[in-house]
Parts: structure tokens; C-alpha cells; sequence
């Protein structure tokens, strides 16, 4: 006659209490893992974005302007929409009829930035040598209102987190 070989219900119950505990233990270690991705990402989207809009204003011997909106610029300095990056013929800041829009970057929905800048001007704008026209300053992420990470650009037009 064979005998049966199984688990007893007690060391199932003992595997899950283990595996509970466990589980407890790694969730925090998750989450932290979690949002620092986040911050990753809309650090890079916006860095790519920034460096995107300064190399075609140097190729491309134009000015080029950066700014959220949906398809127009917004006039406010928090960034939470989409990121217009645009040929700005005029140097008004606006995405104007006739001014060639070059990307439009959707940006993370729990993700905000903030524009601070010594001019008090709602968008970002380089010349065609590469420099901000006095629009240096910092973007300041915001997740979920609280500020988590932050951008500087300065007068030349380089970026540092």
C-alpha cells in the first residue's frame, strides 16, 4: 500500500505567515523604488526636452521657445500640461500663427513644474547661439504638490539637477 505525502495545514498557514511577513517588509522599500522612478522620468522628460529645444535653436540658427500648453502657451509658470518646443520668430514667448511648432511632450499627469525665473516669464527661450536670454532660472518637479526634485538652467543654457 502507498502512503499519501502532502503538507499539513499547519505548514501551509506557517508558509503564508512567513510570506505575509515578508511581504510587509518589502512593500515600503516598493514604494520608495517607485517614486524615485517617477522622479526619474519627469527629470528626464523635461531634460530631454530642454536639451531637445537648445541644440535646434544652435543647428537650426533660430530662436526656439519652450512652454506648456495644450496648443497654445498657457501664461502661467507651472508646467503641467503638454511642453510646446517651437520655432519663436517674434521672441514673444507665444506659439503664434506662422511659427513652425517642432514637438509637442506630453508630460506625466502626476507630475508638475514649476518655472521660477529672474524675469517672472512663463516660458523658457534660447537663442541661436545657445544662451537663455536672461530666462536662466529653476524648474522645480512637483509630485503630488510637494516639491521633489529641481532643474537649473543658467545663462549659457546648461542644465544641472
Amino acid at each position: 500500500m502507498k502512503k499519501l505525502q502532502g503538507h499539513t495545514l499547519a505548514e501551509l498557514m506557517l508558509c503564508l505567515c512567513i510570506g505575509g511577513i515578508l511581504l510587509g517588509i518589502a512593500l515600503p522599500s516598493f514604494n520608495t523604488a517607485l517614486q524615485r522612478s517617477r522622479q526619474a522620468e519627469a527629470t528626464n522628460l523635461l531634460l530631454g526636452a530642454v536639451h531637445y529645444a537648445r541644440n535646434t535653436a544652435v543647428m537650426g540658427r533660430q530662436r526656439v521657445s519652450l512652454c506648456s500648453g495644450h496648443r497654445q502657451c498657457n501664461t502661467q509658470r507651472r508646467w503641467h500640461e503638454d511642453l510646446l518646443v517651437f520655432f519663436d520668430d517674434n521672441g514673444n514667448g507665444q506659439l503664434d500663427a506662422g511659427e513652425s511648432l517642432l514637438r509637442q511632450i506630453t508630460l506625466p499627469k502626476q507630475a508638475s513644474w514649476y518655472w521660477s525665473n529672474f524675469r517672472r516669464l512663463h516660458y523658457l527661450q534660447f537663442e541661436a547661439d545657445g544662451t537663455t536670454r536672461a530666462l536662466n532660472g529653476t524648474l522645480t518637479l512637483c509630485l503630488e504638490n510637494q516639491p521633489a526634485r529641481q532643474i537649473v538652467i543658467n545663462l549659457t543654457g546648461r542644465t544641472r539637477t
